[in-house]
């Protein structure tokens, strides 16, 4: 296979809508590594939230991007780390508490929140992690932080993501990862920075590199790729975006995209 490195989005994408992973493309993930292919996991997930994906795919001490790239993880080790200054931090969470939305903050690999409810029941499933409880989240951002997450709805997210966008943009870029999830960083930083940076680390040319994905934060990676690859479950806009769609979630688009690549044919 002429490709070298896959960077891969985790939910929506690598997992179903169960947020489940799928025997098939765990087979297909271990035989491209097996074939010399760089499995690289790129993500808005905590290290935390991946750990088990990696060991389930044979890929303990591979490299993953995470936060959205605003951190890249090989072996547990930082490998580029970029933080939302302090200002900027301050001013997303003072427009949050305006806005009455759910905040997540990420830092130093942490998970701090100022409210229980559903709501983050649900994400720290997702981070795998126990959150720590603050009265105030802006205690939180002297110093600067990893990421900065909105848990609102559907509705109010897209509109958000404008109003914030206008605010902070230059120091934080504001983008949907789902449709009720906002999240922030460095607008220095994107799946597709960090995907060039990891392909400069390993001295792959940027040709020889795939993305797939199926949401919005996943663009940048797409775009940056030497092929983008949109799932079947993507928006008709980032489908049109991409040189090729695979399928669904739910049908293991992954492994029939791996399979295709090698030049294999298993249904």
């Amino acid at each position: 296979m002429k490709y070298k490195l896959i960077a891969c989005d985790v939910d929506g994408t690598l997992l179903n809508s169960n947020r489940q992973l799928s025997v098939a493309n765990v087979e297909a993930v271990k035989l491209a590594v097996r074939n010399g292919v760089r499995f690289v996991i790129c993500t808005g997930r905590p290290i935390h939230g991946v750990k088990n994906l990696q060991k389930t795919l044979g890929i303990d001490n591979q490299a993953c991007i995470l936060y959205n790239g605003a951190k890249i993880f090989e072996a547990n080790n930082v490998v580029y780390s970029l933080l939302i200054d302090q200002e900027t931090a301050l001013t997303i969470v003072e427009e949050g508490y305006k806005r009455n939305s759910t905040m997540i903050i990420w830092k130093d690999d942490l998970l701090y929140v100022d409210k229980r409810g559903d709501k983050i029941d649900f994400y720290k499933k997702l981070a795998c992690i126990e959150p720590i409880y603050l009265s105030d989240l802006k205690q939180v951002c002297y110093g600067g932080v990893t990421k900065i997450v909105w848990y609102d709805d559907p509705t109010s997210t897209p509109i958000y993501e404008k109003e914030l966008n206008k605010i902070v943009g230059g120091r934080a870029t504001a983008c949907m990862s789902r449709a009720d999830f906002l999240e922030f960083v460095n607008s220095n930083c994107s799946k597709g920075t960090a995907l060039q940076m990891l392909a400069n680390y390993f001295g792959i040319d940027m040709s020889e590199t795939v993305a797939i994905g199926d949401n919005y934060n996943d663009l940048p990676m797409l775009e940056a790729a030497g092929l983008s690859v949109a799932m079947g479950n993507a928006a008709d806009d980032i489908k049109q975006r991409c040189d090729l769609v695979t399928s669904s979630c739910d049908d293991s688009g992954v492994a029939k995209l791996i399979y295709s690549l090698m030049g294999l044919s298993k249904e």
